[in-house]
C-alpha cells in the first residue's frame, strides 16, 4: 500500500508528535507512507500548492473536510482496500480547502462533524489508517 499526506502547516505540539511519530512507525510496517508539508499561507495561496502537488499525483485523492462523508473505520477500510492505486489524503490549513481541492478529490471525507486543528486532524487520521490496515489485514488492534 502507497499512503502520501499532503498537509498544511507542521506539527508542533511535542505530544502529537510523538503519537504521530509512534504511528508512522506502525504504518511503515505494513506500507509505504510519505508526507508533503506545506506552510500555512492563507487559504487561496494553500490551496494553490495543494493543487500543483496533486497534478503530480496519480492516486486516489481523499481529501478531508467537515461536510465530506462520514464512514465507520471499517468502512473506511473496505474503501481503502478497493482502491488499487496509491491513496493521497489533503489536510487543509486553518481556513479549509477550496471548492477546486474538493471537486479535485475522488472521495471527500469528515473524521466528524467536530471541527479539528490540523494538528489533531493529521494524528486522527494517522490512528484511522493504521486502524484501516490492521482491520485489511485481521490484526487485533480494532475491536468489532
Amino acid at each position: 500500500m502507497l499512503i502520501k499526506l499532503i498537509v498544511i502547516g507542521r506539527l508542533k505540539s511535542k505530544p502529537i508528535v510523538a503519537l504521530a511519530d509512534d504511528l508512522l512507525c506502525r504504518i511503515r510496517f505494513d506500507a509505504k507512507i510519505e508526507i508533503q508539508e506545506f506552510k500555512d499561507s492563507g487559504k487561496e495561496s494553500e490551496n494553490k500548492r495543494i493543487l500543483d502537488a496533486l497534478v503530480k499525483e496519480q492516486g486516489y485523492v481523499i481529501a478531508l473536510s467537515e461536510e465530506g462523508t462520514l464512514l465507520s473505520s471499517v468502512e473506511l477500510a473496505q474503501r481503502l482496500n478497493a482502491v488499487q492505486r496509491k491513496l493521497v489524503f489533503v489536510i487543509g490549513g486553518p481556513y479549509g480547502l477550496t471548492d477546486q481541492v474538493k471537486v479535485r478529490a475522488d472521495l471527500t471525507l469528515s473524521l466528524s462533524p467536530l471541527t479539528f486543528t490540523h494538528e489533531m486532524a493529521r494524528l486522527l487520521l494517522l490512528e484511522q489508517i493504521f486502524r484501516a490496515i490492521t482491520i485489511i489485514q485481521g490484526r487485533g488492534y480494532h475491536n468489532q
